[in-house]
């Protein structure tokens, strides 16, 4: 019994002597790899280094591009908008165009009053030029005709006799109200 147990401490150590060389040799490997990653990891960092450097002087290149094109592109934009509003502005303060305001305003009050058929002002000054010759008339002929009763007598038998037609003054009216006159003189 004691030989199978000494075989058996010879077995149970040379087991423990394999698992620790295997586990020397398992810590060695990973002491290897790790050396190795470094060395590849300085290698690989290094070249992601050299990269980001490269992506990045791309990148701000283009960036520049992008932004000087979009500066370029708003300063136009800019331009053309100040240019349009200048020219808005000078249209704006063109006095000619103002000064035509007054006379086709009063072109078209006037081309509607015409088509009322109410009298200008022209009309009414006219009237009032042809109603103070007749007051002057009127005024001189008593004091003249005071020793002619015989001629005023006959005068007004005639005026008495003939209606005194009215004239209105006015513009010529349309062919419309034309016809409507005569429609409303018989009424």
């Amino acid at each position: 019994m004691t030989a199978r147990k000494g075989k058996t401490k010879q077995k149970d150590s040379t087991r423990v002597e394999e698992i620790t060389e295997q586990l020397e040799h398992a810590f060695l490997a990973g002491l290897g790899a790790l050396s190795n990653a470094q060395k590849a990891g300085e290698k690989t960092f290094n070249k992601l280094v050299k990269q980001g450097e490269d992506f990045r002087k791309k990148t701000s290149k283009k960036t520049e591009s992008l932004i000087d094109d979009v500066q370029d592109a708003i300063r136009d934009m800019a331009d053309d908008a100040q240019s349009r509003a200048t020219g808005l502005l000078d249209q704006v303060r063109d006095k000619s165009n103002l000064s035509k305001l007054p006379s086709v305003f009063d072109a078209r009050v006037a081309d509607a009053m015409d088509r009322l058929n109410v009298p200008s002002k022209k009309d009414i000054d006219a009237l009032n030029r042809k109603l103070n010759k007749i007051l002057k008339l009127l005024e001189e002929k008593p004091a003249a005709s005071k020793p002619r009763a015989t001629t005023t007598r006959k005068t007004t038998k005639k005026a008495a006799k003939k209606p005194v037609a009215r004239k209105t003054v006015s513009k010529p009216a349309t062919a419309e109200k034309a016809a409507e006159k005569p429609a409303e003189q018989a009424a």
